[in-house]
Order: structure tokens, then sequence, then C-alpha cells
């Protein structure tokens, strides 16, 4: 029933005055992370785990009180990892400042446009620069939509078609509500038990749902993690169980209202919580330094300033800061550091740009698109002055970590 109705609503907001734009995929179309088929406009590869996600921005609060926040629709590896910017060529402005003249004035839908601005906020107050992030990161690198699956592409089509499924699929799953319905609301002082949170949500979803905490033990994302049939145009959205384990602790977990909404506490003694400031995006998290070294697990020797590996000589001193929408972003003093398309090697120069290359940091170590394994690459030169390359695990080489040492 849940399809049927999506369904039902992509195709009455796009009815009116505009045109269809239809998959030609057959019914029969394999279902992503399904099989070894190659990527195709009918078959979501390599990202054939489609994740819709939405955030709960409560101190200080950002969208309606009773609403989880959009955040976006990513698509991930059939093995967690992923992919990010894949195509620059059919990226939009990062400002946002052109989101508006695409779904109104180009596309005519400025219903559309009126109800992501309702419910896909930004914390800062950069709603459209959020928007125009979510597609140049993560819709770029769905290649059911690239605009070669298009009989007749007209420009900016797929960053439409992006938006218009995200926010209809965001529609299906009205996270307040079933948290509510269950009794689960928000409170200075109540907390609920991890089982009580899965349980609410996966009885309307159809499978576990996947949750995340902030500092204070509240509840401050939910992530829905699907397969997909044939084309994202098709919307044959398939609920799976997640690919990563929530932080939650097991009971304690708080639901704390937005500010300026209501208590919905059970009145009783308990003391309110302290709870400090909610960010989804900011100064660099706690634990990571700003500065340090980038050594090997089992390896002497450390990075230097180009991104390869030496076991002699001075270690090079990266940066590391926090990107605007999530990630962690690794310069040099050769200049920004990233991961070569090509070669899965970890770079660092003049022309390689930070932004277009986030990277993770968990417990010290440095992974890229969900991947925390690093295998050595090419060398260059011999002996004590030899430099490696080193790069991503592809699960074929003996892989090790990227640690970060402080200063």
């Amino acid at each position: 029933m849940r399809i049927i109705l999506f369904a039902i609503a992509y195709y009455l907001v796009h009815a009116a005055g505009q045109t269809v734009f239809a998959s030609n995929c057959p019914s029969d179309s394999p279902v992503s992370c399904s099989s070894s088929a190659s990527a195709s406009c009918c078959f979501e590869s390599p990202g054939g785990v489609l994740l819709q996600t939405q955030f709960w921005d409560y101190s200080p609060s950002t969208g309606p009180s009773d609403l989880f926040t959009l955040h976006g629709l990513w698509p991930d590896n059939c093995d967690g990892t992923y992919e990010q910017f894949c195509d620059t060529s059919i990226e939009i402005n990062n400002d946002g400042s052109t989101v508006k003249s695409i779904l109104v004035d180009q596309f005519n839908d400025e219903k559309l446009y009126n109800n992501l601005n309702a419910v896909w906020k930004d914390i800062n107050g950069k709603d459209h620069s959020l928007w125009a992030h979510e597609w140049n990161k993560h819709g770029t690198c769905i290649n059911t939509i690239k605009p070669s699956c298009y009989s007749n592409y007209q420009t900016n089509q797929d960053v439409y078609d992006y938006y218009s499924i995200l926010y209809n699929l965001f529609e299906t799953l009205p996270t307040y509500k079933w948290l509510v319905d269950a009794g689960i609301t928000p409170s200075n002082s109540k907390t609920y038990t991890k089982a009580q949170i899965q349980n609410a949500l996966s009885s309307n979803f159809g499978q576990n749902v996947y949750f995340k905490c902030d500092s204070n033990n509240a509840i401050s994302e939910v992530w829905y993690f699907h397969h997909i049939k044939g084309s994202l145009l098709q919307n044959d959205f398939i609920p799976i169980a997640p690919l990563s384990s929530s932080n939650c602790p097991s009971t304690g977990i708080l639901f704390p209202p937005k500010q300026g909404g209501d208590d919905g506490g059970d009145g009783g003694d308990d003391k309110d919580p302290v709870v400090t400031k909610t960010t989804t995006s900011g100064s660099i998290p706690t634990g990571i330094p700003s500065r340090g070294y980038i050594d090997l697990s089992g390896k002497s020797g450390c990075l230097i300033s180009n991104g390869k590996w030496y076991t002699s000589g001075t270690c090079a001193t990266y940066k590391f800061a926090q990107s605007t929408y999530g990630g962690i972003t690794i310069t040099s003093s050769k200049g920004g550091c990233g991961i070569n398309s090509s070669t899965n090697e970890f770079v660092c120069g003049s022309s390689v740009d930070a932004s277009k290359n986030q990277f993770q940091v968990k417990d010290s170590t440095i992974g890229y698109g969900g991947n925390y394994n690093w295998c050595l690459g090419s060398q260059t030169g011999g002996g004590s002055t030899a430099q490696t390359s080193i790069k991503l695990s592809d699960g074929s080489c003996s892989s090790f970590k990227l640690q970060i040492a402080s200063k």
C-alpha cells in the first residue's frame, strides 16, 4: 500500500501541465544489489542502496516542531561504502542560487519548491546551499538518472527528478508521526529505550531503521535504507535492513522538543537533562585534532606532504577541518588532499579540491566513502628515499589503517 500511495503522489506532482518523465525499463528489471549486472539506465550500481535521511535539530531548532526535516537521498554501495561528487559536468552552483529557477522557471513546479522550503532546512539558514550540496555530492552518483538515460534530455532534468522523487519518498516516511503514535513524544525529562524507538519505526517501515544519537544521547538522525528495482524514475523502493549500527545506548535516549515547542513530558519530578547545541556543520568534531601527522598502522614512517608514505625524513603536518555539511577535509602544505578517481590513490596538491573530497574520521582512523582500509600502491625511488603511494583497499591486498597522530 505504501508503494502504491507513493506512485500516486509522484504522478499527481507531475500531471499538472508537465511532461511525465517515465522510464523505459522493463518490469522485470533486477533489484539493485541482487545481481552482478553492470550499471545501466535500468540497474542502479554501484550505489544500489538508497538512504532517505532525516534530521532532528532541536537546539537551535530547525524546521517545524513536529517534523524530522529532510536531509537527503544517498546512493550507497552494496557493501556500505559510497561514491561522492561523481560528475562535475552536471553539478549546480554550490550556493544553491539556481535551484529556484530550475524548479519554478524551468519545470514550472512552484508547489514542489514551496514544499521543499518547508521541510528541507539547513541549521544555518542556508537551505538552498544544502539542496545543492546534496545533489552535487550524492545525486550526481545515481547512474539511472544520468543525462544519457533520457531519450530527450533537458538541462537539469535529472536535478528536478532527484528533488521530486526525494520529496515524495520523504513524505511516505513520517518519522515524527510514527514516534508520537507509539507514545514517544518530545520531552525535556522523559527518556526512551532503543527498542521502543526501533519498534515504533520498524513496525511502519517494514524493516529495522538506523537512528543516530548525539553527544547528549538524544536522537538526532534517522536513515531509511532501500534497494530499488530498475531506474530511480520507476520509484520502486524496497525497504531493507540498515547497513549501519546505531550508536545510541540501549536505554536513556532523549527526544528533546525543538526550542519553542511543547514539552511532551509526563510532568514528573525528573531533573531536566543538560542539553547542548546540536549542529549539522561547524567546528571540527571532538577528538579530531585540527593538525596532526598521518601514520600507517603496523608500519614505520608516515605520510609526507604529497600524500605518499616515507620511512625516513620529516612527517608532514596535515590540517583537518569540518566541511560545511559533514565530512572532514584534509590539506597539507602542498594543497588539498583527495582520492585520484582513476587509481584510488591518496594525493595532495594544488590541483586537488579538498571540498570535493570529504573524508571520515572514526577513532582517529581515516576513511573515505565509508572505506577505512588502505593498501600500498606504486613506488618511486629506492632505499631510504623511496616514496610509496597509498590507495583505498579493494579487498585484494594486505590492508592497514591510516591513523591521525597529534602533533
